[in-house]
């Protein structure tokens, strides 16, 4: 591990969790490229943080991710920690502008395509990736019940129930941390559970369940506590956290034949990775 600051690319980093991580990370002088997709947020984030370079781009798609690249290569030459923090989860189904369902491009897609195009600055520098998942990955949040992928359907288009397709979307991301680590060992690449945090993830469901839920959840600080930990931290290659702790994720997720599946189908909708 790399000494002194590092540079960090945090993706999702204009609200909630990850502005917290980012406020974080810049009060211990770490070099900073932060990406959120609202030019609003994004602005008021370059305000608060006059030191990082701040990219305003939607990275659910291709091109999106494309843009962040091209400006983050034209920033550094080096990477030290990939952060891929971005997330959603909508009531409805919405696809983006290359029809992909929006929970499986931003939780599985973007993280793939982000760490491809990235792979020569992460080489270059500390090549540490965190993947930010969830406990979800286990039981969707209504209904129980295991959590696997349908290959099938990865896009959803049979049956839309949100927090079974967040909770399926945490479990490709999941197994792309395990493939990314088992095919480039080169990186350092680990996820994490946070812990339950309270921010505007969520906002369109007005159930019980999600009330109960951000009634007893961290607070946005304490959730970037161990994100920030495992960025510029020791940490344990190929592992996935619960907090500072890493645990055992779910039976499914070591499922080597399901995620080589998956790393096939993703190649087949984003292209090979690192070309």
């Amino acid at each position: 591990m790399s000494s002194g600051p590092r540079t960090i690319v945090v993706i999702g980093a204009t609200s909630g969790l990850g502005r917290q991580v980012a406020h974080a990370l810049a009060a211990d002088g770490h070099r900073l490229i932060l990406v959120g997709r609202g030019p609003d947020r994004a602005e008021s984030l370059a305000r608060a943080l006059p030191t990082a370079h701040v990219i305003s781009a939607d990275v659910a798609t291709a091109d999106g991710v494309d843009s962040v690249a091209r400006q983050v290569h034209e920033v550094t030459d080096t990477v030290d920690t990939l952060i891929n923090n971005a997330a959603v989860m909508r009531p409805r189904r919405e696809t983006t502008a290359e029809g992909f369902e929006l929970n499986f491009a931003v939780h599985h897609l973007a993280p793939y395509s982000m760490t491809s195009r990235l792979l020569p600055l992460l080489r270059r520098g500390d090549g540490r990736v965190v993947n930010v998942n969830s406990e979800g990955h286990r039981t969707p949040m209504r209904g129980g019940g295991t959590v696997t992928l349908d290959f099938a359907d990865l896009q959803s288009e049979r049956d839309y129930d949100p927090f079974l397709v967040y909770s399926r979307t945490k479990l490709a991301n999941l197994m792309f941390t395990y493939q990314l680590h088992a095919r480039h060992p080169e990186l350092t690449a680990a996820a994490l559970h946070p812990g339950v945090v309270r921010t505007s993830l969520g906002r369109e469901f007005p159930t019980v369940q999600v009330r109960l839920v951000h009634a007893f959840a961290l607070s946005a600080r304490r959730g970037a506590e161990p994100v920030v930990r495992l960025a510029t931290g020791s940490v344990a290659a190929g592992k996935y956290y619960n907090r500072f702790t890493p645990v055992d994720s779910s039976s499914h997720s070591y499922d080597t034949a399901a995620a080589q599946a998956l790393w096939s189908a993703t190649e087949d909708l984003r292209g090979p990775f690192a070309p």
